[in-house]
């Protein structure tokens, strides 16, 4: 790496922690602006402070936060994008992340299991907005992911006297889909 690479690197982080504090800031003004910023010079470092600021802030930067996360083409933040998901401890912010999952142009074929377990424990929102992912996604999918995916469906069933009507709809079209992309995999592996 040549030493105007690092230099450029390094003004980058600076330029990024700089637009973080603006992101950060009271002023709606200054958080569009430095959402702008990111857009162009951002990486999946910033997730973290995406989400923070998700939390805090008016309806106006939010949109635009999540639109961000929607537009972001990097292949490599799927997991980090996932992984905050499945952390997130307000249902609100979850679902809304999940939202963007379904709009991005990114591929999360190989969560498929994830996004079924997502559905399972959550509410009924979240578990529609799992499926909309689910039949958005371009498979085709590896044995082990529907095998757990098909996991996950069984011991939900196993608690099934608990749950709302309306979840369990959308649990049974995730199952539904799950068996049909299940087909060519040898049967005896299978769950019914």
């Amino acid at each position: 790496m040549s030493l105007i690479e690092i230099m450029t690197k390094a003004q980058t982080k600076l330029k990024i922690a700089e637009t973080i504090v603006d992101l950060k800031s009271d002023s709606q003004a200054k958080m569009l602006g430095a959402l702008k910023i990111l857009e162009t010079i951002g990486d999946k470092t910033v997730l973290p402070d995406l989400i923070d600021v998700l939390r805090k802030k008016e309806v106006i930067v939010s949109k635009a936060i999540l639109e961000l996360i929607a537009n972001i083409q990097d292949q490599e933040i799927t997991e980090d994008l996932v992984e905050a998901i499945r952390n997130e401890k307000e249902a609100n912010i979850g679902q809304q992340l999940l939202t963007t999952i379904w709009n991005s142009k990114l591929d999360f074929s190989a969560y498929l299991a994830e996004f079924v377990s997502l559905a399972t424990e959550g509410d009924f929102l979240q578990a529609l907005e799992c499926l909309t992912i689910l039949e958005n996604l371009s498979g085709p999918f590896e044995e082990h992911q529907l095998l757990e995916a098909q996991l996950y469906l069984k011991d939900y069933a196993e608690d099934l006297e608990e749950k709302e009507d309306r979840k369990h709809q959308i649990i049974s079209e995730i199952a539904l889909f799950i068996k049909d992309q299940n087909e060519g995999i040898d049967a005896d592996l299978l769950l019914d």
